[in-house]
This record gives C-alpha cells, sequence and structure tokens, in this order.
C-alpha cells in the first residue's frame, strides 16, 4: 500500500505567496531526501535537503506553471497540456489549441506531468 506524501507548503517571504509544497523522504526507501511539488501537489523536482527544494520552489515554483505539460489519461494517449489555474488539489487545463478547458482534481492529478 502506497501512501501520499506529506506536503508542507512553502510561501514566498515577500507576499506570503503559496509558491509550491515540499515533501520529505521516500516511503519506501527513506533516503533523506526532499521534493519539491507544484501548488497542486504534482512532483517538480527531487533534491538532497529541505532547504534546497524550498529555494527551488521560491525560485522556479510559479515560473513552471507557465510551462507545457503533459497529460496522459488512463485510455489513452499523452496529450499537451496547458495550465490555466492552479491552486491546492486542482488545476484547470488546455489541451493543444482546443479552447475548451477542463478541470483536474484528485487522481486525474497524478497523471499531469511536467514535459
Amino acid at each position: 500500500m502506497t501512501t501520499s506524501p506529506v506536503l508542507e507548503p512553502v510561501h514566498r517571504p515577500e507576499d506570503g505567496e503559496l509558491v509550491g509544497h515540499v515533501s520529505a523522504g521516500d516511503a519506501v526507501t527513506d533516503d533523506g531526501r526532499w521534493t519539491a511539488h507544484a501548488v497542486f501537489g504534482a512532483p517538480l523536482r527531487t533534491v538532497g535537503t529541505r532547504e534546497e527544494a524550498v529555494s527551488f520552489l521560491r525560485t522556479r515554483g510559479l515560473a513552471l506553471l507557465a510551462d507545457r505539460w503533459t497529460y496522459t489519461p488512463a485510455d489513452g494517449e499523452p496529450r499537451t497540456a496547458w495550465l490555466v489555474e492552479a491552486r491546492p488539489g486542482a488545476v484547470v487545463v488546455r489541451f493543444g489549441y482546443d479552447p475548451a478547458s477542463v478541470p483536474l482534481t484528485g487522481p486525474e492529478l497524478a497523471r499531469l506531468t511536467p514535459a
């Protein structure tokens, strides 16, 4: 049985803006590494220390939301996605040139990864 990591919020000191979350270790290896997560919880980068993960989020966390992402549905091919809105536990995306926005929550968020 796998458990979700405990996410600790990280804020910018200047204005208190949420820039992402960090989580400690790996439930299987407990290797002492830290993972930086996007505002909505997607893992972005694993580093050696909590300080490195926090620094990464404060410098790159919000900027990465503007990059291209990949969504892989359970029953289909990976699709290019752009984030329209991101908040803890949810995002709204657009796929390719389709103007329709699609909300993603829950297990669907695990299918969204940086491109």
